[in-house]
């Protein structure tokens, strides 16, 4: 028999995974719980934290006697700056985190214009080094196809601009942004003008601020060559790209530009944006939208745009720089 000590291949093998497996966890678990106490961890923790607060919180403001959500109109009393939409402003949770207000994206850009040093401290874009409040340079952006987005013919661009040499954390994020109002139309339903089935017959009352996006689904095709063909507002007729544009989408693609006579499938949606000015006065607007081989079967009256009306939500990017 062999008196000599001898380890077993496999207890060795097991012992050097274990020690492996340690040493892994010493290295890695520390830095989970960093908490960003220098330079570029804490610019992103910062970036992190502001994404974070504007797409998924809606903010609040109070004063002695009242306390809900609805800061955007009491901007003199807002206790935090939250850009989600609103489902109980009496509770200071949403369940549509990412859907971003109009009203209160307004006001956040007015916000950083009349009191920029409020407006940093309510989003926290500040270190306090030695007890000296010194403040990040920041640049909140909402983009669609790479551009700033602009509401109330403002640009949705909020703080300054990188510097040559600076370190600058970025954070974006996919949100669906109101963009204003819509009225859906089904097109088996949609109202037809009297005598003439191929016309879309729809009311609209005004005045309006806004442009007026009307989207038709569900095209009643009878024939193969139907196309949108003209637009007219009280019997004048509109000019296309001056008074109105017009997009088309099939089933499962986007929005693109439509160009007439282009093709109208059953299952394809038209959009269509009017110029505000064209609505300007305290009175009902008769709208008529005239097709080929599109037939509508609703009653020889119009269909109600004001009583249609939903929120209007489109994709875009929230992006955060601080620096």
């Amino acid at each position: 028999m062999d008196d000599r000590g001898q380890i077993a291949m496999d207890f060795l093998l097991g012992v050097s995974l274990v020690l492996i497996a340690v040493g892994f966890t010493v290295q890695f678990v520390p830095s989970i719980f960093l908490s960003g106490s220098a330079g570029e961890d804490k610019l992103g923790y910062a970036a992190y934290r502001t994404s974070c607060i504007l797409a998924e919180d809606p903010g609040w403001w109070s004063n002695n006697s009242e306390n809900d959500t609805s800061w955007e109109y009491h901007t003199e009393n807002v206790q935090r700056i939250g850009l989600a939409m609103d489902d109980d402003i009496k509770s200071r949770l949403t369940e549509t985190p990412n859907m971003i207000s109009k009203d209160k994206l307004i006001q956040f850009k007015e916000l950083s214009r009349s009191n920029e040093n409020e407006f940093i401290r309510k989003l926290g874009l500040f270190d306090s080094i030695n007890g000296k409040q010194m403040n990040y340079g920041y640049n909140i952006s909402f983009l669609r196809d790479g551009q700033p987005v602009i509401l109330n013919n403002s640009t949705m661009v909020i703080g300054g601009s990188l510097g040559l040499g600076q370190n600058m954390a970025k954070m974006t994020r996919i949100v669906l942004l109101e963009t204003g109002n819509i009225s859906v139309f089904d097109g088996r339903y949609l109202n037809r003008y009297a005598g003439n089935e191929n016309i879309a017959n729809i009311s609209i009352i005004g005045p309006v601020t806004e442009n007026i996006t009307i989207q038709i689904t569900n095209f009643n095709t009878s024939g193969p060559n139907a196309a949108f063909t003209s637009a007219s507002l009280d019997d004048s007729i509109l000019l296309q790209s001056g008074n109105y544009t017009i997009q088309k989408r099939s089933l499962y693609g986007n929005f693109d530009p439509y160009v007439s006579p282009d093709g109208i499938l059953d299952n394809d949606s038209l959009m269509i944006d009017l110029n505000s000015s064209l609505i300007s006065s305290n009175t009902s607007y008769q709208l008529k939208l005239t097709f080929e081989d599109i037939s509508f079967s609703g009653s020889s009256h119009f269909s109600s745009y004001n009583d249609n009306i939903e929120k209007r939500y489109e994709p875009a990017l929230l992006v955060v720089e601080v620096w």
